[in-house]
């Protein structure tokens, strides 16, 4: 999996792009093939508190998986972002499982 992290115009410590990245690598263990991760950082003024924002778009085969969340630290933001993005894994996996609906035919000879 390729991960990229991108913060324009703004400082993020190595430690929270570590954390992030760690964070990323574990989705790969719910059994998608994840074969990329796009992490945008971003900062928005006109939110008063939550001003940090994560967004995470995943490229799994034959779909990609988008989520944003704002918090007050880009490490809080990235664990809300990385919660939601795991249950809508999970969610892929319990649609993929179900059953097809019942298919009937009838043939008159």
């Amino acid at each position: 999996m390729t991960i990229e992290i991108h913060s324009p115009n703004l400082q993020v410590n190595e430690r929270t792009i570590d954390a992030i990245k760690k964070k990323v690598l574990n989705l790969s263990h719910l059994g998608e093939k994840i074969s990329r991760a796009e992490v945008f950082l971003t900062e928005d003024a006109a939110l008063p508190r939550e001003d940090k924002i994560c967004k995470i778009r995943l490229s799994i085969f034959g779909d990609d998986l988008f989520v944003s969340k704002n918090a007050d630290s880009f490490g809080n933001a990235a664990t809300a972002a990385i919660r939601a993005l795991k249950k809508g894994l999970k969610k892929k996996q319990e649609l993929r499982n179900e059953p097809p609906e019942e298919v009937t035919s009838t043939v008159d000879i």
